[in-house]
């Protein structure tokens, strides 16, 4: 009864924060427009991963810049920030009467904003002399572009009649999979052994601590991923048996259901495919060598490899990897004890999901524990008020910091794969989903622009970068490094990102091809079960 008082009294404060935002444009209620300053209107999607990232940002960018003049009669830079979670979308056709100048955001679709002219050419940020972030401590001669990947590159880079040019470039990474509590996993004893001894389910498990524990999906032994699922049949037998110590294997919300069985679908068949062969869907140029069909309920391979055109690319769907993807949750799909009593409840949100996987096991009884939770890496920023009723309910051992879940590797298909992994330097495909972006709009004036474009540079500072990694616990979509000691106060789910993400090669869905530029929105893959 207390934790459902507790809900509703946070969605009553969510209520009143919701119209607080309204009625001053979506910013912090306690703060105005200090007219005394020069401002730059940042919008900001605001979900997942928040908003605190940018108010650390913009109050070190004032405090660095607070005897400037940009304005006769003004001293000083003011970030404004619109908080609105709204994706872009939604708003191309007010973006150049709109106040912001920068946007943070998600779902954009890079050549269909660039074709509606509301995209600021911002090249001189990016790349070249005056891109050079060594003035704000990166070293000398680093820019925004040599944080990018190959691919990346090639997709934002615009080549015009004078050379390569920029009008946004990737904001945080939207990766998703399968979260596990590493405290659960723990206690139960929940790690594939070694060695098999008897023939129960319980004689694939470790029985004691220092039990030696099989390699994991990576193939190796001695790293970080020993004890978890290396095969999709693995990681059934390790659901059987949750099921049978009478807890719950996996919790997914229902009303979101279909996208974030998406989001693991397409993560599954990233990673079985490879980087190489999944961008063939976007870049349709190539040879598909892991095609095939099904045959009496198997599937078959193709005898020769298919040269992928933009003629054909619909033959990318008929990967492997997605076949094997989607056998993988058809059998979550259809094993009852795996789930919730009604999976498929509409009412049960994601943050639900979120509560009742924090909860569980801690509420006296009243959800069965569970073990694994179907989300994204932003998971915890948005759990963060369970979080804090835990804390205030239980005392702080049950705040974020302390408990330890972390993002699983995915399983591999089958003991071959596993195998071959051991030799491979990066273990694991990922799959970047979520078309963040960072642009300014096209009509900022001329006198602002130079202002305007500093602090897109300074937002993509090593600093900056790793600021918002330790805010947020996960990672921006650029090649950056963080050491130990830069992540000691991260938790451990945010420390688990980046040690997958160290460890993988990431599959950035976008090409182009005038196919893939002119249909852009349908890329998505989607299947609902």
């Amino acid at each position: 009864m207390k934790r459902k008082f507790i809900k509703l009294i946070s969605i009553l404060m969510a209520l009143t924060c919701c119209f607080g935002a309204v009625a001053c444009g979506g910013d912090d209620p306690g703060e105005t427009i200090d007219y005394s300053k020069t401002q730059i209107y940042v919008y900001n999607f605001n979900g997942g991963f928040g908003s605190a990232w940018l108010d650390a940002l913009a109050d070190r960018y004032e405090e660095l810049h607070k005897d400037d003049v940009w304005e006769e009669g003004k001293k000083g830079v003011q970030i404004w920030v619109d908080n609105k979670k709204e994706t872009i979308d939604s708003r191309v056709s007010t973006i150049l009467d709109n106040r912001s100048e920068i946007y943070f955001t998600e779902g954009a679709y890079y050549y269909t904003l660039k074709a509606a002219g509301v995209l600021g050419d911002i090249t001189e940020a990016v790349t070249g002399a005056k891109a050079n972030l060594g003035d704000y401590g990166d070293p000398a001669g680093t820019t925004i572009e040599s944080k990018l990947t190959a691919e990346q590159k090639a997709y934002f880079g615009v080549q015009e009649s004078d050379g390569v040019h920029y009008y946004g470039f990737p904001h945080y990474s939207g990766l998703s999979g399968i979260i596990y509590n590493v405290d659960l996993f723990d206690n139960n004893g929940f790690y594939f052994a070694k060695e098999r001894v008897g023939t129960g389910l319980e004689s694939y498990f470790i029985y004691n601590d220092d039990d030696e524990r099989s390699t994991g999906p990576d193939g190796e032994y001695g790293t970080y991923d020993d004890g978890l699922p290396a095969t999709y049949e693995e990681f059934f037998i390790l659901c059987d048996y949750i099921a049978a110590t009478g807890r719950q294997a996996i919790n997914l919300n229902g009303g979101h259901r279909g996208h974030y069985s998406n989001q693991l679908l397409v993560n599954l068949a990233a990673d079985h495919d490879g980087l190489a062969q999944t961008m063939l869907m976007f870049t349709m140029d190539g040879y598909a060598n892991n095609l095939g069909s099904v045959k009496n309920g198997v599937f078959v391979k193709d005898a020769e490899p298919t040269k992928i055109t933009s003629n054909n690319g619909y033959e990318t769907y008929r990967s492997e990897g997605r076949y094997k993807a989607l056998e993988f949750l058809h059998k979550i799909s259809t094993t009852p004890a795996y789930l919730r009593d009604d999976p498929s409840d509409a009412s049960y949100s994601y943050t639900n999901a979120q509560e009742d996987f924090l909860y569980a096991g801690h509420d006296g009884g009243e959800t069965k524990e569970m073990a694994m939770l179907i989300e994204g890496i932003w998971w915890e920023n948005e759990a963060a008020p369970y979080f804090k009723n835990m804390v205030d309910e239980k005392g702080d051992s049950f705040a974020r910091e302390n408990r330890r879940f972390a993002l699983m590797p995915m399983p591999k298909a089958n003991q071959d794969l596993v195998t071959a992994n051991a030799t491979k330097d990066k273990k694991t495909t990922l799959y970047d989903h979520n078309y963040s972006m960072c642009f300014m709009k096209a009509n900022v004036e001329e006198w602002k622009k130079p202002l305007v474009l500093d602090f897109i540079k300074f937002a993509h500072t090593n600093q900056s970068l790793k600021e918002f990694t330790q805010v947020t616990g996960t990672p921006k979509a650029f090649t950056y490094d963080m050491s130990t000691s830069e992540m000691e106060d991260m938790s451990y789910f945010a420390k688990s990102i980046m040690q997958i993400k160290a460890d993988a090669e990431i599959v950035y869905p976008f090409s182009t091809t005038a196919k893939y530029v002119n249909n852009q929105g349908k890329y998505d893959f989607k299947l609902l079960f």
